[in-house]
């Protein structure tokens, strides 16, 4: 019984990664824009997004450097700063949009950002528009798996379940039950066991997965 156990949390552990996977590795979208003049990435602020938890836009803005006097590589990768005041951004899902003040992240030049929480799980669209030292910027950014990720739902990861409402099943130690009635300790335990292992692949895969992409990332954009 013990061997089917283990057996069991070890399958557990290789699922969520395996679901983790499409999360973890996408990144930003980062595109050259006003004629290859400045380099712009965009994405949620945590990725994954999870519907129902606190999130935001994620703007930064560079400077692409130009050949210098004598044909060599100007400085690259000059961040943008100021922005705040000359950009405007909004969020759009469907057939509804909201404005997303912008604000220059903390220590980090050329780096804007706005929270919201998004509601509901799906592609998300982010509106860049106004001006950029004079230039005139008018960009969309939507969710794809060459880009940022979609809000997706965070059911499939939630511990401990909910309760149910009206079913008559209750849970607990991460397995459901019927109202009056139980299946063991050595199931719940068991559960409770694969949940938690499951959560812990999970985190520790995703944690890597999001440091390598975001070192691809910066490299990316001061190399453009």
């Amino acid at each position: 019984m013990k061997r089917m156990i283990r057996l069991a949390a070890s399958c557990g552990i290789v699922t969520l990664i395996t679901l983790a996977v499409p999360f973890a590795a996408s990144a930003h979208e980062q595109r050259e824009i006003a004629g290859g003049q400045y380099s712009m990435v965009v994405g949620f602020l945590d990725e994954p997004a999870f519907a129902g938890e606190k999130n935001g836009l994620d703007l930064r803005v560079s400077k692409v450097g130009a050949p210098g006097a004598e044909g060599s590589a100007g400085p690259e990768g000059t961040p943008v700063v100021g922005l705040f005041d000359t950009l405007q951004a909004e969020v759009i899902f469907g057939d509804q949009r909201m404005a997303l003040p912008l604000e220059p992240a903390f220590g980090d030049l050329g780096a804007y950002e706005s929270h919201f929480f998004p509601t509901t799980p799906g592609d998300y669209t982010f509106h860049i528009f106004g001006s950029i030292e004079g230039t005139a910027i008018d960009e969309t950014f939507t969710s794809s798996p060459q880009g940022f990720s979609p809000v997706v739902d965070p059911a499939p990861l939630q511990f401990p379940k909910p309760a149910a409402g009206t079913d008559g099943s209750v849970a607990m130690a991460g397995t459901v039950t019927e109202a009056g009635g139980g299946d063991g300790g050595l199931g719940g335990a068991a559960a409770a066991g694969l949940l938690g292992l499951g959560l812990a692949g999970f985190g520790t895969f995703w944690l890597a997965q999001r440091r390598i992409a975001h070192r691809r990332m910066a490299a990316t954009s001061v190399r453009a």
